[in-house]
């Protein structure tokens, strides 16, 4: 707000010019708590107010970086060309939150959250919850500098990450914005290989391309990249693993006793890239591992057996699921059933399952390789 009782949005092309004549004939004041703000004006970051550090407004007011300030401003330049009408930061007083913007989208209200700092769970249930609560739908863009990419397809995704996951979304994606760049960039399916290992195909969508419609869709649009889940099998097969989560050694010593197997001859029935398999917080050769080992040790099961042999492991805490919900971990499990028996290891009649063969534990690695290519091809 303006001293004669106006208002004033930064993100509206204002030049540095005359936001300084501005600054020097009026005083702005805070919307919420009417106290007066600074305008900053300088070469590093962009225009933007800030509190004086005595204001005790209700709404929490964090610095701001550069990087934040212009992915913002470049949203709502961008939502503003497609028709959308942004509005920036306004506070909403039944829960005392700002959203970086705020539109309107057919019939319902949307929140955009351009997160680009660290944010805990609490903090992050806590302002999704409240727009939920106004019926307002929050979508969460993530700032390009929260992606670390390992390998070609192999992202390091941690806690963090997994939060912001659309559970309605299969398969899972995230969503990133870029100001350097001016890009959004959306990884999707999402399937983790090691704990903070995930694989996932890169969409990269530059922003003059972009419409809200391609960038917030539920549907993939790129395909899962078998080829590069293929190499970080390989890859984990040829290199020693550094460090062994409690689970790892479990199964790991679960595999030795019953087929004398070490964990990089893991057989390729436990690396399937099955789409629900994010829903267990440990590597895919863990909770695929234990599913194996019981079809292998069955001569015939059902799927119903399966599923209350991994709901007896999650209750047991030997397994653990990312997020509460037996549904998805169902889902995991169904689809795990089932690429085995579209890849002709298992055979099913009528609501039976049974292997085809008797399962012969390879230790060379040769012939494993030439298993996974058998399941990994394209």
């Amino acid at each position: 707000m303006i001293d004669q009782g106006g208002t004033i949005c930064l993100a509206d092309g204002y030049k540095a010019e005359d936001l300084k004549r501005l600054r020097k004939r009026h005083a702005f004041y805070c919307p919420v708590c009417r106290c007066e703000l600074d305008l900053k004006i300088g070469s590093v970051k962009l225009p933007h107010f800030a509190h004086k550090p005595d204001a005790a407004c209700p709404v929490p007011h964090e610095p701001e970086s550069p990087y934040h300030l212009k992915g913002k401003r470049l949203l709502y330049e961008w939502l503003g060309r497609q028709g959308l009408r942004p509005v920036l930061e306004p506070y909403l007083q039944e829960i005392r939150q700002r959203p970086d913007l705020l539109l309107e989208h057919g019939t319902r209200q949307v929140a955009v959250e351009f997160q680009c700092a660290n944010l805990n769970a609490a903090a992050y249930r806590k302002r999704t919850e409240g727009f939920l609560r106004l019926g307002i739908e929050p979508v969460w863009i993530l700032g390009g500098n929260r992606i670390k990419r390992l390998t070609g397809d192999l992202f390091q995704l941690s806690r963090f990450h997994w939060q912001f996951i659309q559970k309605s979304d299969k398969p899972p994606k995230l969503l990133f914005f870029c100001p350097e760049q001016k890009a959004f960039i959306i990884l999707e399916h999402l399937i983790p290989f090691q704990t903070n290992k995930t694989s996932a195909s890169l969409r990269f969508l530059p922003l003059a391309e972009a419409s809200w419609r391609n960038v917030t869709e539920r549907e993939s649009r790129s395909p899962l990249q078998l080829k590069g889940w293929k190499k970080n099998i390989l890859s984990f097969r040829m290199s020693a693993v550094r460090f062994l989560s409690k689970e790892t050694k479990q199964i790991a010593a679960l595999f030795y006793e019953n087929h004398q197997l070490p964990l990089p001859f893991f057989p390729s029935e436990a690396f399937l890239p099955v789409p629900s398999g994010y829903i267990f917080a440990h590597p895919v050769y863990v909770w695929q591992g234990y599913l194996f080992l019981f079809i292998t040790k069955h001569d015939t099961f059902r799927l119903q057996s399966a599923l209350h042999y991994m709901d007896w492991l999650i209750k047991g805490k030997r397994l653990k699921l990312r997020w509460s919900g037996r549904q998805t971990a169902a889902d995991a499990v169904g689809e795990y059933i089932c690429f085995l028996h579209k890849k002709g290891f298992l055979v099913r009649k009528e609501e039976f399952y049974y292997s085809a063969g008797s399962f012969v534990p390879e230790p060379r690695l040769e012939a494993l390789l030439k298993r996974d290519e058998h399941y990994f091809s394209e």
